[in-house]
């Protein structure tokens, strides 16, 4: 992370703003040098000189992986286009993690949304989802202005014995700085906000 850090603190602010679509904050009233990022349909702060991201409303600390993910983001970002919809195999080493994104995102979302479309449609607005038009029930979600997943879910049918399955892809944008491991991160993250939403009746705050 302080490597992260101290990379992103030689960028020229103006051009993380350019590329990365976010905004950045200079000293101000005791504050120091900020960046405010969109993530999903809220927003986070990075302070510049201490490395803490956190909550823009509630000023409560992000996780920890979500924090590097975020900072990485903005050290190592260098702007193009979002590109086409990839799967973790496509990734380098992205096969050894099929596994980790199995059991860390796809098991939680068929445990709480596989039998439930209303459920999933109304939960993934909640986060500003945006439909698509893919197989299944199909939503794609900015983690970060230019990184985004792609989340297919198919319910399954109790009286037909039909088991619910699903599906997460990254944008082509991801590969340029993440990792696979990191993709996976990305994807529990997402996944581990729709259950929020969901046990909080469908709010996003």
């Amino acid at each position: 992370m302080d490597t992260l850090l101290a990379e992103l603190k030689q960028r020229p602010p103006e051009q993380v703003v350019k590329v990365c679509h976010v905004v950045h904050l200079p000293p101000k009233e005791g504050k120091g040098e900020r960046f405010l990022v969109n993530v999903l349909n809220g927003s986070f702060v990075l302070d510049l000189a201490s490395g803490t991201v956190s909550d823009a409303v509630t000023h409560k600390p992000s996780q920890p992986k979500l924090a590097h993910l975020l900072i990485k983001y903005l050290a190592k970002f260098q702007g193009g286009r979002l590109g086409e919809w990839v799967p973790l195999e496509k990734f380098p080493e992205g096969q050894s993690y099929v596994g980790d994104l199995m059991r860390r995102a796809f098991r939680p979302l068929i445990e709480n949304f596989g039998y439930d479309p209303v459920g999933f449609d109304a939960t993934c607005r909640a986060i500003d989802g945006e439909k698509e038009r893919f197989g299944g029930l199909s939503y794609s979600f900015s983690l970060f202005p230019m990184i985004r997943l792609l989340l297919q879910l198919w319910v399954g049918d109790e009286r037909i014995y039909r088991q619910p399955t699903a599906n997460i892809m990254f944008s082509s944008s991801f590969l340029g700085i993440y990792t696979a491991e990191e993709a996976v991160d990305s994807a529990e993250y997402l996944v581990s906000e729709l259950i929020k939403v969901r046990k909080r009746g469908g709010k996003s705050t």
